[in-house]
């Protein structure tokens, strides 16, 4: 059995970030992998994950989560690191800023840094690249608007 060492007594703020960080970014990799493990695996128009885990990796997998997980909240509790709580609201902003970003690229214009693009191809793209970036516009904009603290349903 492995010795239990002490956790330091003083830790500065600098380490609590950067332990922290890399903690959240570990557990929420956990998070997903659980959901795969389970066989919830997304499925749209052009992402389309599949399930190739064995009966036995899911097992096994299971396990190695809930041993990487004991050791996250042991290292949470004896460093009283506070866990990360991110709104789902704020997610789908970052997320929709990114892909705005890059839908914005999805023109003809942007696309010549990979070669000639045809006249009809731009024709055909130009507006859907613009209308998809302005959906993602506006997905971010239904939440980036205050939220009302009345809950009313029908």
């Amino acid at each position: 059995m492995k010795e239990s060492i002490l956790p330091p007594a003083a830790l500065s703020e600098n380490h609590r970030r950067s332990i922290s960080t890399t903690l959240h970014l570990v557990d929420k990799a956990l998070c997903e992998w659980e959901r795969w493990e389970k066989g919830d695996v997304p499925s749209a128009a052009m992402y389309q994950q599949q399930d190739t885990l064995s009966l036995a990796q899911k097992r096994e997998l299971r396990g190695k989560i809930a041993g990487v997980r004991q050791l996250i909240v042991r290292l949470r509790d004896d460093l009283q690191l506070k866990p990360s709580r991110p709104a789902t609201s704020q997610l789908i902003v970052g997320q929709a800023t990114v892909l705005w970003e890059m839908l914005a690229d999805l023109e003809s214009r942007s696309l010549q840094g990979y070669g000639n693009v045809p006249e009809e191809l731009a024709r055909y793209l130009d507006p859907i690249g613009k209308q998809l970036a302005e959906e993602m516009n506006e997905i971010s904009q239904l939440f980036s608007q205050p939220v009302s603290s009345t809950i009313t349903s029908r």
